[in-house]
């Protein structure tokens, strides 16, 4: 695989875990914990972001780095299918690179977006007490 295709896969995959597309939330359910949510598929990489009073959350460093190996490995192999079927045909092979060219600096964007728009304390790996937790799948997270 060329650097160049790997740079692209790896900031689209970052773009995808941070924007949470397909994410796991579990949330501490007990009436009288104040808990925040951790939020990842399939580890947690960072807490809900309270808006209402605060700017800032927890990074998990470990979450972050398998959550990106994970979507890594399924955007490699989707450039894979698309490459085996396209083939390398001139006409289809332009479309392919302006795609690949705008998707990474949308992706680029959004991660600096992400990461300079909050205060993000970073951790290793989360360490919340849930004494009742729950985990709920949510397609395109869109908060609270």
């Amino acid at each position: 695989m060329r650097p160049a295709l790997l740079l692209r896969i790896l900031l689209v995959a970052t773009a995808l875990v941070l924007t949470d597309v397909l994410t796991i939330e579990r949330t501490d359910t007990c009436p009288d914990e104040q808990l925040p949510s951790l939020i990842g598929l399939p580890l947690p990489y960072r807490t809900s972001i309270p808006w209402v009073n605060s700017m800032s959350g927890v990074l998990y460093v470990r979450g972050l780095l398998v959550n990106i190996a994970c979507w890594s490995l399924v955007l490699a192999g989707i450039n894979l299918v698309f490459t085996r079927l396209i083939g390398n045909g001139q006409q289809v092979h332009r479309p392919w690179r302006v795609t690949g060219m705008v998707l990474t600096v949308l992706a680029t964007a959004f991660i600096l977006l992400f990461l300079l728009g909050v205060e993000w304390r970073v951790e290793w790996s989360p360490d919340l007490p849930f004494r009742c937790p729950e985990s709920t799948v949510q397609l395109l997270h869109t908060g609270r």
